[in-house]
C-alpha cells in the first residue's frame, strides 16, 4: 500500500463514520417532524369533516328554531288546525328543507303530528318508532320548564343514524309557556355522507352504532386496533360527562375525541367518537387519508442520504487533493519544476517554495541562482526588446513578426485601400523665418498629433517626406471602413492645423488628397528597412494632394464613390493629372448632416482577397 492509498483510507473512514452519524441523527429528526405534520394534517382532515357535520346541524336548528318560534304553530298545537298540516307539511317543505323526520309533541308527550319523508324515493313513511319513544313525557328531551332550553345532535333511529334538532314550540316572540316540541331530522345516510365527502375532499365513512367494550362492539368494523383506540375515546367522553353535569357534551359543543392510526406505508386514518343527544357514544367517524406527507418525508430522508453521501465524496475529495498538493507533490513538483528550467533555460521561472521545512529551504536555494543568474539574463532582454520596440515604430506589426521569424517579407496584394498624403503650405517660406531646430520641433508636434490621430482611427502611417505624410487605410489588415476611416482622419488633420499655434499672423494649412485603389505593400532589401506602397493608385493620391488647395481635402472618383452616402463631397469639376490625364475630383467638405461618427474598427473584409 503506498503513501496515497494509506491517506486516502486514513482520511475516508473517519470522515464516513461521523457522516454516517449526522445522517442517522438526521433522519430520526426528519422522521419525528414529518410525523408530528401528519398527525396535525389528519387531525385537521378529521376536524373539517365534523365541522361539516356540524354546520349541517346548526343549518338544521335554524331551520327547527323558525318553526318552532311561530304563532301559526304555537296555535296549531292547542287546535290541531288541518288547513295548519296542509299548507306547511307538503312533500314540497320536507324536499326543500332536506327533511326526513318531523314530530310535533305536546307537553304530556303526546305526538300531535308525525311524519318521515325519503327522500331518496320522493315519498312518506311512518316515523320509526325508536323516535317516538324517545319523545315520551319523561323524556329528558321534554324539559317543558326551561323556554329557551334545546336539545341538537346524533339520535339513533331504529337501524337509522339522524341529525336531530328539538326545539320548545313558543310564540314567534320567544315568550311562552311552551306548548311542546319540534323534533327536525335529516338521516346521516350514505348519500349525506357522500355529500360530506364531496365537501371536505377525503375519503370518509360512519360508523352508526357502537357498543359498550363489554359487548366487544359491533364485530363487522371494529377489529382490536380500534377497539384499543375507542377505549381511550369513551372514557374521555365519560370524563367530560362526569365533570359537566348542567350541559350535555354533544355533537358540537366540544370537540369530539379524536384518534390516529396509521393504517399501512400508504394510508392512515383518523377517527372520531361521536355522542349522540344524550351525551353517550353513538357513531364512531372514519377518514381515509394518503400519507402524503409520509412519503415526501421517505423522499427528504433519501435526499439527505444522497447529498450527505455526496458531501461524503466531494471532502474526501477535497482533503486528498489538499494533501496531496501539500505534501504528497511537493518533492515531485520541485523536481518537475528543476527539470523544466533547465530545459527551457528560462530564468525567469522560480520553483514554488511553500511551508517553512527543508523542502522550502531547498527551493529558496535554487531561487536564489536563478536570480543571480536572471540579472545578467535581463540586462540582454533589455536591450533585445528595446530593439524590437524600435522595429515595430518602423513596421507594421505583422509584418515585424514576419520579419522577426523568417528574417523576409514577402510582398502583399491589396484590392481595395484608400491612401492619404498631406504636406504643409508654404513649408519653403517658413524654413526662412524659422530656425532649423524650431522648424523640425514645429513638424514633430504636427506629425505626432498626425501619428496619434492613426493610431486612433486603425490606420498605418506609411513615411513622412520633408513636410509631407502619407497614410494608409485597409492594410496588413483588410477592412471594409477603410475610405470613411481615411475620411475621418484627414477631417481631425485640418482639425490638428487649425488648432495649432507658431505664434505669428499668418496660420498653416495643408493639402489633402485622398485615392482609393489596388497597392501592393511590403519590405524589400535588407538594410534601414521600411513598409512601403507601390501602384497606381499611390501615385494618383500623391496627385490628388499635389494638385489640391490649401485647406482642402481632394478625393477621387473611386473615393467618392464610397463616401458619398455619408459625406458631403463638393464636385470639383475635370482637372489635368500629371500622367493619367483629365480626371473627376471632389472636395470632402464634412459629414453629412445627421449623420454620427462611424464606429471604426480595423476588421478582416469578407471577400476581399490578399495575396501574396
Amino acid at each position: 500500500m503506498n503513501l496515497r492509498q494509506k491517506t486516502l483510507l486514513l482520511t475516508t473512514v473517519p470522515l464516513l463514520g461521523f457522516l454516517v452519524l449526522v445522517y442517522a441523527s438526521l433522519s430520526v429528526i426528519l422522521q419525528r417532524s414529518y410525523h408530528r405534520l401528519e398527525q396535525e394534517d389528519a387531525q385537521r382532515n378529521v376536524q373539517r369533516v365534523e365541522e361539516a357535520v356540524i354546520s349541517d346541524l346548526n343549518h338544521l336548528h335554524s331551520l327547527t328554531e323558525d318553526w318552532a318560534a311561530w304563532d301559526d304553530t304555537y296555535q296549531f298545537m292547542r287546535d290541531g288546525n288541518a288547513a295548519y298540516v296542509t299548507s306547511n307539511f307538503q312533500k314540497y317543505a320536507f324536499e326543500s328543507l332536506r327533511m326526513n323526520v318531523l314530530v310535533l309533541v305536546n307537553t304530556e308527550g303526546e305526538v300531535i303530528y308525525s311524519n318521515a319523508y325519503d327522500l331518496e324515493k320522493g315519498e312518506f313513511a311512518p316515523v320509526p318508532p325508536g323516535i317516538l319513544a324517545q319523545l315520551e313525557a319523561d323524556s329528558p328531551l321534554l324539559r317543558f320548564p326551561h323556554v329557551a332550553y334545546h336539545h341538537q345532535g346524533l339520535m339513533r333511529a331504529d337501524d337509522h343514524l339522524m341529525l336531530t334538532v328539538v326545539e320548545p314550540i313558543l310564540r314567534s316572540d320567544a315568550t311562552g309557556p311552551p306548548r311542546g316540541a319540534m323534533l327536525m331530522g335529516r338521516y346521516l345516510n350514505q348519500a349525506v355522507v357522500a355529500d360530506l365527502s364531496r365537501r371536505t375532499q377525503v375519503s370518509l365513512t360512519v360508523h352508526p352504532k357502537v357498543d359498550s367494550l363489554d359487548n366487544q362492539g359491533d364485530s363487522r368494523f371494529l377489529n382490536a386496533d380500534l377497539q384499543d383506540l375507542l377505549e381511550p375515546m369513551m372514557a374521555e367522553i365519560a370524563t367530560r360527562r362526569a365533570a359537566n353535569r348542567v350541559q350535555i357534551p354533544t355533537l358540537g359543543r366540544v370537540p369530539s375525541p379524536t384518534r390516529l392510526y396509521v393504517q399501512d406505508r400508504h394510508l392512515i386514518k383518523g377517527y372520531a367518537l361521536w355522542p349522540d343527544i344524550y351525551g353517550q357514544p353513538q357513531a364512531l367517524l372514519d377518514v381515509t387519508l394518503p400519507r402524503d406527507i409520509y412519503r415526501q418525508g421517505q423522499l427528504s430522508q433519501r435526499s439527505l442520504g444522497l447529498a450527505l453521501l455526496g458531501a461524503c465524496i466531494i471532502s474526501t475529495g477535497a482533503i486528498l487533493l489538499l494533501l496531496d498538493r501539500v505534501i504528497l507533490r511537493r518533492v515531485v513538483y520541485l523536481s518537475q519544476e528543476v527539470q523544466q528550467i533547465g530545459r527551457s533555460n528560462d530564468l525567469t521561472q522560480r520553483v514554488a517554495v511553500q511551508g517553512q521545512d527543508e523542502l522550502s529551504q531547498l527551493s529558496q536555494r535554487v531561487n536564489d541562482m536563478l536570480g543571480e543568474l536572471q540579472v545578467s539574463a535581463e540586462k540582454l532582454q533589455e536591450e533585445q526588446q528595446r530593439a524590437e520596440t524600435l522595429l515595430l515604430n518602423i513596421l507594421p506589426e505583422p509584418i515585424a513578426d514576419e520579419l522577426m521569424k523568417t528574417q523576409a517579407s514577402v510582398p502583399q496584394h491589396f484590392d481595395e485601400v484608400s491612401i492619404l498624403f498631406a504636406d504643409i503650405v508654404g513649408f519653403t517660406q517658413l524654413s526662412s523665418r524659422f530656425s532649423p531646430i524650431r522648424l523640425v520641433e514645429m513638424l514633430n508636434d504636427i506629425f505626432s498629433s498626425f501619428d496619434a490621430l492613426a493610431e486612433q482611427f486603425g490606420l498605418e502611417k506609411i513615411k513622412t517626406i520633408g513636410d509631407a505624410y502619407m497614410v494608409a487605410a485597409g492594410l496588413p489588415t483588410p477592412r471594409p471602413d477603410h475610405a470613411e476611416a481615411m475620411a475621418e482622419m484627414a477631417l481631425a488633420m485640418q482639425q490638428v492645423v487649425a488648432a495649432f499655434d507658431l505664434g505669428e499672423d499668418d496660420p498653416i494649412s495643408i493639402r489633402i488628397g485622398i485615392n482609393t485603389g489596388v497597392v501592393v505593400a511590403g519590405v524589400i532589401g535588407t538594410k534601414k528597412f521600411i513598409y512601403d506602397l507601390w501602384g497606381d493608385a499611390v501615385n494618383v493620391a500623391s496627385r490628388m494632394e499635389s494638385s489640391g488647395e490649401p485647406g482642402l481635402i481632394q478625393v477621387t472618383a473611386a473615393t467618392y464613390e464610397c463616401l458619398k452616402d455619408r459625406y458631403h463631397l463638393e464636385s470639383r469639376g475635370t482637372i489635368p493629372i500629371k500622367g493619367r490625364g483629365e480626371m473627376e475630383t471632389y472636395w470632402l467638405r464634412g459629414r453629412q448632416p445627421n449623420v454620427s461618427p462611424p464606429s471604426l474598427q480595423a476588421t478582416p473584409v469578407p471577400g476581399v482577397s490578399v495575396n501574396t
